[in-house]
């Protein structure tokens, strides 16, 4: 296998669906393209190491190969390693217990279930694999609910299974429907490292890109992943999304609906619910066919336009619905305020709520004036984060060695990236981004 070469995997907003999700009703989500992990692997500079480097969270640790070799040749502990490797659909207790030793001077860090995910991952994916370091840039916020622990958890699930020869496509032009599987399969074992029980959305997201629609399971009680629908063909829309840095307690907020849906207000709750849904069903359908009406002649520009304000008025209403279940924040009612002052665009809530993110869809006359004059007023009046960004878009795309060696400039200056302790958001997208920086990313 030859090094060095990157893997990289966006985070995922919730456009339509949000707490009504949780009653059974449709939601979609889709991947944010510019917001992204990137990871680079490479030699370690120590011999005889697994090296993980994540400088946006402060942890850099190095295991031996020793540590590895006791897995792999023990003949009990292969035997369990060889039934998780199968067994993908939950995490196996045995090997949890087989890597704590890996994991004892962690067991109180902050790092723990970072180096949990990587540490079963690896030895699953590619436990042969020798003096490797894996260093991780993010430009996505942590902690925002922007699924940036499975934007992670793709990009490594994708490097591993490269490196332990499980990609199976032979020219790499494109990565196969089999490839996205088995990286998508593998990110959410790493998400129930991280979280214990996640929905799934999250990862699937992280590795197909674009868009999908995805329900709750009634009978079960949890996310039905073999029911995603996915919106393969994915509108350009642009949008600014907004980190309010407001913090907020996800369990409070569920909490809180749950208590209007099942005892106060059970009959008022329920029509509202449904409402979301609907939001998201024809919300999907618009955008489907936003992908779809390309034509450039003057009936086709007016169908497009009428769809896409549209879609602007169901973003307004859902966000009005969320409001009447009271899961915003005079923080995210700022935002949404100021988006009808300035006429940007439709903003709504995006998550939880109580504070976190919200998304403006950008309407298609205002100007980057306009724009950047929002954003300035968010950020130096508010002390809000913004990004500007496009809804969907790329899910994990691979860089390979053969590429990244034909210029070794660019490979230098990547290199470097990487190496360097501060970065800014600037710095990474102009020389990664894909769609945007001149890279030959595989997805």
């Amino acid at each position: 296998m030859s090094l060095p070469f990157l893997t990289s995997a966006p985070g995922k907003v919730i456009i339509f669906g949000e707490h009504s999700a949780v009653y059974g009703k449709p939601a979609v989500a889709a991947s944010v393209s510019a917001l992204r992990t990137y990871l680079l692997i490479s030699e370690s500079s120590t011999p005889n190491t697994i090296e993980l480097d994540f400088p946006d969270i402060a942890f850099n640790h190095k295991w031996s190969i020793d540590d590895f070799d006791a897995i792999i040749k023990d003949q009990m502990n292969s035997q369990k390693l060889s039934k998780a490797q199968q067994a993908t659909g939950e995490l196996s207790q045995e090997l949890v217990d087989v890597l704590q030793p890996l994991l004892a001077e962690l067991s109180k860090s902050f790092h723990y279930h970072a180096a949990f995910c990587f540490l079963y991952m690896f030895v699953c994916l590619c436990p042969h694999a020798k003096n490797i370091k894996f260093s991780l840039k993010s430009t996505l916020p942590i902690g925002a609910g922007l699924g940036s622990s499975a934007s992670i958890s793709v990009a490594l699930a994708l490097a591993m299974a490269y490196l332990g020869g499980l990609i199976e496509s032979s020219d790499l032009e494109k990565l196969s429907e089999s490839d996205k599987h088995l990286v998508n399969q593998w990110a959410f074992t790493g998400e129930k490292c991280i979280h214990g029980t996640p929905s799934g959305i999250d990862n699937a997201v992280a590795t197909y890109g674009n868009a999908l629609l995805f329900e709750k399971d009634s009978r079960k009680g949890t996310i039905n992943t073999n029911n995603f629908k996915f919106l393969d063909e994915f509108p350009t829309i642009p949008m600014i999304l907004i980190y309010t840095r407001i913090p907020r307690s996800t369990k409070d907020l569920v909490t809180n609906v749950r208590v209007l849906v099942t005892e106060k207000f059970p009959e008022v709750m329920k029509p509202l619910l449904d409402a979301m849904g609907e939001c998201a069903l024809q919300g999907l359908d618009i955008m489907t066919q936003l992908s779809k009406c390309t034509g450039s002649d003057e009936d086709a520009s007016e169908k497009n336009n009428i769809l896409y304000e549209q879609l602007l008025e169901l973003i307004r209403i859902n966000h009005g619905l969320l409001v009447s279940i009271g899961v915003s924040h005079p923080g995210l009612e700022i935002i949404k305020n100021l988006s009808d002052d300035l006429r940007i665009g439709s903003t709504k809530l995006t998550g939880a709520g109580g504070g976190g993110c919200s998304l403006t869809l950008l309407r298609r006359d205002i100007t980057q004036e306009q724009t950047d004059s929002f954003k300035t007023k968010l950020q130096t009046d508010f002390g809000y984060e913004t990004f500007e960004t496009g809804l969907g878009g790329t899910g994990c795309c691979l860089l390979r060695a053969e590429d990244l060696n034909k210029d070794l400039k660019i490979k230098n200056r990547i290199i470097q990236l990487f190496e360097a302790k501060d970065t800014t958001k600037q710095q990474i997208d102009d020389l990664l981004l894909p769609g945007s920086a001149n890279l030959p990313w595989t997805s």
